[in-house]
């Protein structure tokens, strides 16, 4: 916490600072034990299986395309209202960023945090998550299959996105480029209706709202199509002309040591 805001750090960060991961797993093993709307199952229930109200490529495929995307603030206002719910359980955290650019996700994949099955003398809540049962399937815990780490994206890639100076492109290619990490873990996180139940998500998913967050830096809070700002971003009571500010969400994005041009 710093000037009153929830500063986000990198999973390598969180790694470094002292409770950071302890308050991150306590929050999310409690979470993966309610039932109710303050739970796992309900929170990641959002963006696909039962609710399926994400938004992705215009939401083409779903039944309600439309010729707009609210890829990014939809994903902002989610990771919002779940950072709250997990605060709810320890005050203490802040979602971390998976930086998969890093020289050390180059090298292993997946962060040992969120990859060791094993944590505190217990099953790591971070490794894996609770899914709902899905006929003709009774309820388990979610799976992965990971690429090589080699084939993760780099810096260029990210840097790349850097020079586009239209919203629109860049909402489009940085999608792209999300969807990539999806395909690259593998398993359930390959897949709409599974993804959220998998801890990494909320992670790689930061990581690509703070991509946003930097292009935001270099090309204004504002840099959005006037015709997106009042739209509604359901289930979660905020439009986008909420969520453009993430200061005024009440965090930010702590600095790091992985140079990305902004």
């Amino acid at each position: 916490m710093a000037n009153g805001l929830t500063i986000r750090s990198s999973i390598e960060g969180l790694e470094n600072t002292p409770g950071g991961l302890d308050a991150l797993r306590d929050a999310y093993s409690k979470m993966q034990q309610i039932s109710d709307n303050r739970g796992w199952l309900y929170w990641s229930g959002i963006h696909g299986f039962p609710q399926y109200m994400c938004w992705h490529h215009g939401r083409v495929g779903m039944g309600d395309a439309v010729p707009y995307n609210l890829f990014l603030p939809w994903h902002r206002a989610y990771l919002l209202y779940f950072e709250h719910t997990a605060r709810d359980q320890n005050n203490a955290v802040a979602l971390p960023w998976w930086d998969w650019t890093s020289p050390n996700s180059h090298q292993v994949g997946i962060p040992k945090s969120y990859s060791d099955a094993q944590a505190g003398g217990g099953n790591n809540p971070l490794a894996a998550g609770p899914m709902p049962a899905m006929p003709p399937d009774g309820p388990r815990s979610t799976t992965r299959n990971p690429d090589d780490p080699g084939n993760l994206p780099t810096p260029d890639d990210v840097n790349g996105l850097m020079s586009l100076g239209n919203f629109v492109d860049f909402t489009t290619q940085l999608e792209d480029l999300h969807d990539r990490i999806h395909g690259w873990v593998s398993g359930d996180m390959g897949v709409v209706a599974t993804s959220a139940y998998d801890p990494i998500f909320w992670a790689h998913h930061c990581m690509i709202d703070r991509i946003w967050y930097l292009w935001q830096l270099q090309n204004g809070v504002n840099s959005i199509p006037a015709d997106y700002l009042d739209k509604p971003l359901a289930p979660f009571a905020l439009t986008v002309r909420d969520v453009l500010d993430v200061n005024r969400l009440g965090y930010d994005y702590a600095q790091t040591f992985v140079t990305v041009n902004a």
